[in-house]
């Protein structure tokens, strides 16, 4: 990461029309919504380390939670009652995941919003940075290990390859990056795509 990336990261998502999903608008079949409840959440996309070697942190689910069971994932979840917005929902889902201290973040900006067709969730995806890497203390009931990978690695020409994967016993293909005992694809690999397209923007 080049000096001032990170600011200008924070203008560029400040300055470009945001794509969000009105869920009482947009959600019908025509716009790839199955029938029934669409739920919204948020995730953290926190950056992490130096300018020179920025890191993403993930986690794999564990076979417990109830959606998406061991998929890899950014911390985050359901939108509740309580949290103000999404930005205060993904920090408030980092803390009880992975124990990181939402005054620790600096949050950046928001990326555009993501749909999950199989568990009907509307996602934000938050941005933020943490300058050094927190000791981490996951929720072992959600949480079956932290993953942490550097930018430059997901930014290579060859770490999008077409994968095929088994989705409700169909074959599909999908982009999805492998990394040690597990693969990154579905909402979590567009939301890591959409982010790498803006960050390249910001360098």
């Amino acid at each position: 990461m080049r000096a001032g990336s990170v600011e200008r990261l924070r203008a560029i998502l400040a300055a470009r029309t945001r794509r969000g999903f009105d869920v009482e608008r947009d959600v019908d079949t025509t716009r790839g919504f199955r029938p029934g409840p669409v739920r919204r959440a948020a995730v953290l996309v926190l950056i992490v380390g130096s300018e020179e070697s920025p890191q993403l942190l993930l986690f794999e689910r564990t076979l417990e939670v109830a959606d998406h069971k061991g998929e890899i994932c950014f911390p985050g979840g359901s939108i509740e009652d309580g949290d103000v917005d999404a930005v205060s929902a993904a920090l408030r889902e980092a803390r009880e995941e992975l124990g990181i201290d939402p005054s620790t973040v600096a949050v950046i900006g928001c990326l555009d919003d993501v749909h999950t067709v199989s568990s009907n969730y509307v996602i934000t995806p938050v941005v933020g940075r943490i300058e050094t890497m927190p000791v981490l203390v996951p929720d072992s009931s959600e949480v079956a290990r932290p993953i942490v990978i550097a930018v430059a690695r997901l930014s290579a020409p060859d770490a999008w390859p077409l994968e095929r994967i088994d989705v409700a016993g169909a074959m599909r293909e999908f982009e999805a990056h492998r990394v040690e005992g597990g693969l990154i694809w579905g909402a979590t690999a567009r939301i890591l795509r959409s982010f790498l397209a803006i960050w390249h923007e910001a360098q």
